[in-house]
């Protein structure tokens, strides 16, 4: 038997990500590729883990061919958290989104890809590793200081083509809400979870995006219930 969802709307921006939701508990490690392919993902709450459905979003690396970037490495272990913090909150404050992470909250089997400008830290990527097949890319952020860098772009390929050269078949990129989730429909190998299958309509994709940031009332929603 399997639940099907709808994924309409969610929001992400403003704060954790925010959507009409089911989640799991009690997975056992050999059932994780299952509870992705369904489209849950891990988030982590005063150091718990957490499965929820959302509008899972994910690369099939085979179906790409980026390069890896110089100036990047997977840490051995984080770096102090007041340098990690202040490239985060450098990233919220040019985005204009709210601070809803905390930098400290990780698993264990979390690793994290710093990346350096002219030997100065910039940025970082926390990558959650799931199983041999998958990991998912939870938050990338740096502080825009040199912006025609274009991290935000070119970071992005250095993680999926470093996850492909070890092995890994998905590379799952977190929720799919608002707009500032859009550029992922131009990803080599993107696929989006519907609810009830993986697709790459990206048009569709693009258009429950850009949705999602205009639902703004109660009334909004119960709206949602009579669209596509």
């Amino acid at each position: 038997m399997n639940i099907t969802f709808n994924h309409k709307f969610g929001h992400q921006e403003q704060g954790e990500c925010f959507v009409f939701d089911c989640g799991l508990t009690d997975v056992a490690l050999e059932e994780y590729d299952q509870a992705l392919e369904q489209g849950f993902l891990i988030t982590v709450r005063a150091g718990q883990r957490h499965w929820y459905q959302c509008r899972s979003t994910r690369v099939a690396t085979r179906d790409t061919n980026y390069s890896l970037l110089t100036g990047a490495a997977v840490m051995t272990a984080p770096l102090p958290l007041t340098e990690m913090d202040h490239i985060y909150t450098a990233y919220c404050y040019h985005k204009k989104f709210r601070k809803y992470f905390e930098v400290g909250e990780h698993l264990p089997e979390d690793r994290f890809i710093e990346y350096r400008l002219n030997g100065d830290f910039v940025a970082w990527t926390k990558l959650r590793h799931y199983t041999e097949s998958a990991v998912e890319t939870c938050l990338f952020v740096w502080d825009y200081a040199a912006p025609e860098a274009r991290l935000g772009d070119t970071s992005l390929g250095h993680e999926i083509a470093w996850a492909k050269s070890a092995g890994y078949q998905y590379v799952y990129l977190g929720p799919g809400y608002e707009r500032s989730s859009q550029y992922k429909a131009r990803i080599l190998g993107f696929e989006w979870w519907t609810g009830s299958e993986w697709s790459r309509d990206v048009e569709r994709y693009r258009w429950l995006c850009k949705r999602d940031s205009r639902i703004s009332s109660v009334s909004d929603l119960y709206d949602l219930r009579t669209t596509a």
